[in-house]
């Protein structure tokens, strides 16, 4: 009976054993992520979604999402003017399934810190470096265009699939601002200064071609509008006051 029992104990042992090893030979990949196999911490290749089987205490799965990521950079920037400016990019981004092994044999999973970061700072600091700073803003749907383009050419070996690449915020140093404040300020002075030149020259030539207008008859007419019927009881000549006539 004894004997039977340590049987019995035996066989669960080893039941749960069994069971202990074949759960860790399955892996379980979620919707939207790849696992890479490491096996002895060698690439042995892949994982697609779902239920897998590994080599048990020899085999390692790491996994990578091949959704749709958002990654978002701030970075100071010189124009052509060496001004500084102070831009915000926004970068959506997949890993390509078919590369998953190859991008983790190069970057393990730093592939934004290796790859994505630095070869964006890079590209956008040359683009905009072509720029001067005056043109910044007029031309900004143009720069990032120019930027998208060569980010997405740069990686596309790499197995990054870029969605989209856009600059989405910017900011000029307070020197700067300060400067255009003091342009815009010195603009309406001067437009100022223009509008009131114009309108003296323009109230001077009316005042000229007013009194070169102004003949003996219209003269006399305007007097003899001020009189007021009376004659003034002393004057000497033998013409009204006031009133001159033609001759």
């Amino acid at each position: 009976m004894k004997n039977f029992a340590i049987r019995g104990t035996s066989i669960i042992a080893v039941g749960m054993i069994c069971a202990a090893v074949i759960a860790s030979g399955l892996s379980v990949i979620e919707t939207g992520e790849r696992g890479v196999v490491l096996r002895l911490s060698r690439y042995a290749g892949t994982m697609d979604e779902g239920l897998n089987f590994k080599i048990p205490m020899v085999d390692r799965v790491v996994k990578l999402t091949v959704r749709d990521t958002k990654y978002t950079a701030k970075l100071e920037v010189s124009s052509s003017d060496m001004q500084t400016i102070a831009v915000e990019e926004s970068l959506v981004y997949a890993l390509n399934t078919k590369d998953v092994g190859l991008i983790y044999q190069k970057y393990g999973t730093k592939y934004e810190d290796i790859l994505i970061k630095p070869t964006l700072a890079e590209i956008t600091n040359s683009v905009i470096a072509a720029y001067p700073i005056e043109q910044f803003v007029e031309k900004r749907s143009e720069i990032s265009d120019k930027i998208n383009n060569r980010f997405t050419e740069k990686v596309k070996d790499s197995g990054i699939i870029v969605k989209s690449l856009s600059l989405t915020n910017h900011d000029f140093s307070d020197e700067y601002n300060k400067a255009i404040e003091a342009k815009k300020v010195a603009e309406q002075g001067a437009l100022k200064a223009k509008y009131d030149l114009e309108r003296v020259t323009l109230e001077a030539e009316a005042q000229l071609k007013k009194q070169k207008s102004l003949n003996s008859m219209v003269l006399q007419e305007k007097a003899i509008d001020k009189w007021d019927g009376k004659l003034p009881q002393y004057y000497s000549g033998k013409e009204l006051p006031f009133i001159m006539q033609s001759k």
